[in-house]
């Protein structure tokens, strides 16, 4: 597929990096260190953001937060664009390199530096794939809870960057809350260390808490420090059919008001269901039903999780829902959670989509399938939604079907906008865990008003005064 045009970086007041320059760059990063054949300026010049490509003009790929910092301060003092980038596994375009300019890559940088059994912390590098961070803790008996679905390939630096999610943040929270500390490279080179292995710590504003979820416009983060806890020492999943879609909602809501903390509670709409019953056989308990909700229990004793799960289905049949599925063996776990984690191949093999990524308090879950359906509807498309109910974030594709494709761009950019101003007038957000990146910026003003935006712009332009990191992200255009 042709890239795309880029944006013009003159109008940003930078340019693209010249012959001599990037000789410079060579001479510090080695010569695997920098690359511009066209395979590898194409495969990162994408991520898994629809079908968007901009092409950079090099790859840098530093094996140190040393070689970050001298690449930084020589294209900070040249003006050159920079986009930081982890796997490319990113769903808002946010290492798409728009304005051309070098793709920062930190896959090289891919140590565990330290398991600190004591602190219960480990530091490790922005590359470090995040399964293999996860698997590396386990052995000793202890888990870090983020879990994004691209776990076995995406990397530490773009969770952080994002500030990543998953199912399990239902109880565990985000990425944000296990980082204690992090090591950055800000725009002109200079290093900067935030946190540390501190469990409190208020001595001035929270940098850290500031660049995590920052989408690399303000610092590179090279590696961090992180929380840990002991990995629970049972688990047990369950799933809870529902006839009505208001019903499943309100089961979501009931459960955390009657005292349950599932690890996860993902609701599938019956699009949903439709979609990934080509893939995966359903059971038969689970035919015509309108809506599912998959719950993950996690604790100390198998047989205390077996009471909570009859509690549930207690619950939801008292709102009308049907016979639970409950899954104790670790097998049976994986044929369950399979239906959940099968959707999104699912959608994306039965049509052209876009995925919006809408986020409600939990009261409003409902509503926002409701507001995903009726604006598809007006634009002649389908949505399709499912997504962590216990975080009130829900995934809502919206499917091109058989329009022509010009015609499905000008729909379905008619309804995502109506989706979010849906969204934001029940309360909501129009990013969860994906990220504005490229793809949503022109959303951001029906998310905050123009007072915040302009305070946004100005911590940018403190931390980042020549605009090199991550150009053409978050903001709209002025």
């Amino acid at each position: 597929m042709t890239a795309l045009p880029p944006l013009d970086p003159t109008a940003l007041g930078l340019v693209r990096p010249d012959a001599p320059g990037l000789a410079r760059l060579r001479e510090f990063l080695g010569p695997d260190g920098l690359r511009t054949d066209a395979g590898a300026l194409e495969a990162h010049g994408r991520d898994e953001t629809e079908s968007l490509c901009f092409l950079p003009d090099a790859i840098a790929l530093p094996r140190s937060t040393g070689e970050v910092s001298r690449t930084l301060a020589l294209c900070h003092a040249g003006r050159w664009p920079v986009v930081p980038r982890g796997a490319g596994t990113g769903l808002s375009g946010g290492a798409l390199p728009v304005a051309g300019g070098i793709v920062l890559s930190l896959a090289r940088m891919d140590r565990i530096r330290e398991l600190d059994l004591a602190n219960l912390t480990v530091t490790a590098e922005a590359g470090v794939v995040l399964a293999d961070l996860q698997r590396r803790v386990d052995e000793h008996g202890l888990r870090y809870p983020p879990d994004p679905a691209s776990r076995e390939s995406c990397r530490l630096g773009g969770n952080l960057a994002e500030n990543s999610a998953g199912p399990r943040s239902c109880k565990y929270g985000t990425t944000g809350d296990w980082v204690l500390g992090l090591e950055t490279v800000l725009a002109d080179g200079t290093p900067l260390a935030t946190g540390g292995k501190n469990r409190k710590d208020v001595a001035g504003y929270d940098l850290t808490g500031l660049l995590v979820g920052s989408e690399g416009t303000l610092a590179v983060i090279t590696a961090a420090t992180l929380r840990l806890v002991a990995r629970p020492r049972a688990t047990l999943t369950l799933i809870l059919p529902f006839p009505a879609l208001d019903a499943a909602a309100a089961a979501v809501a009931a459960l955390f008001l009657d005292g349950h903390h599932p690890a996860a509670c993902e609701l599938l709409e019956e699009g949903a269901i439709a979609a990934v019953a080509r893939l995966v056989p359903l059971p038969a308990a689970l035919a015509g039903q309108v809506a599912l909700l998959l719950v993950e229990l996690d604790g100390d004793e198998d047989e205390a999780l077996l009471d909570e799960a009859a509690a549930l289905e207690e619950l939801a049949r008292g709102l009308g829902g049907g016979e639970a599925l409950v899954a104790r063996e670790a097998a049976e776990q994986r044929r369950l959670w399979e239906i959940r984690s099968k959707v999104g191949e699912a959608v994306k093999q039965g049509s052209v989509y876009k995925e919006a990524d809408a986020v409600v308090p939990r009261a409003a879950l409902a509503e926002l399938v409701r507001a995903a359906r009726a604006a598809a509807a007006r634009q002649g498309l389908r949505a399709v939604c499912y997504g962590h109910a216990g975080d009130g974030n829900l995934h809502v594709n919206l499917l091109q079907g058989d329009l022509p494709d010009a015609l499905w761009r000008e729909r379905r950019d008619a309804a995502e906008e109506e989706l979010f101003r849906a969204v934001v007038a029940l309360g909501g957000s129009i990013t969860g865990e994906h990220g504005v990146g490229w793809t949503q910026r022109r959303y951001l003003p029906l998310r905050h008003a123009p007072a915040a935006i302009a305070l946004m712009r100005a911590i940018k332009r403190t931390f980042d005064p020549a605009g090199i990191l991550n150009p053409g992200k978050i903001f709209p255009d002025p």
